[in-house]
């Protein structure tokens, strides 16, 4: 026989059960929160869904983060990837700026020197939204 004592039992061993948080923040460029409070949160502009816009060898976009719940402006990592287009030769592919709480903007530059493209008259154009480029990023804040 099961004493009506075992389920009650089983479950104030799980909620006195304390857990140490997987992440630690060890700097931060906003306000600092409580360690619980630790969160990542990753995303995609996507592909078809990216709103690029542009100029003269210039693609920029604002990436909302707004979802994340982010109490200061997060760590953030980027990277440029697409189906089509030049996005591998492209300059400012991790160069986040404007960064807060809600969202932060990318400008990507097509008019740079490399070992493919030395003359500048024979450079890849910047197309990210005709090209179907998205920004996948990865930020790391505090949500208290």
């Amino acid at each position: 026989m099961i004493s009506p004592l075992g389920p009650a039992l089983l479950i104030l061993a799980l909620l006195s059960t304390t857990q140490q948080a997987s992440l630690k923040i060890v700097s931060l460029n906003g306000a600092v929160g409580a360690e619980p409070c630790a969160l990542t949160c990753a995303g995609t502009t996507g592909r078809d869904t990216s709103n690029w816009t542009g100029w003269d060898g210039y693609s920029k976009i604002t990436v909302d983060i707004s979802a994340c719940g982010f109490i200061s402006p997060p760590i953030i990592t980027t990277s440029v990837e697409g189906s089509v287009g030049w996005h591998s030769y492209m300059v400012g592919a991790s160069a986040v700026r404007s960064a807060t709480k809600d969202e932060f903007t990318m400008t990507l530059t097509g008019a740079v020197r490399t070992a493919n493209y030395p003359d500048q008259a024979n450079k890849p154009e910047v197309g990210g939204g005709t090209d179907k480029w998205n920004i996948n990023w990865i930020a790391v804040g505090y949500t208290c």
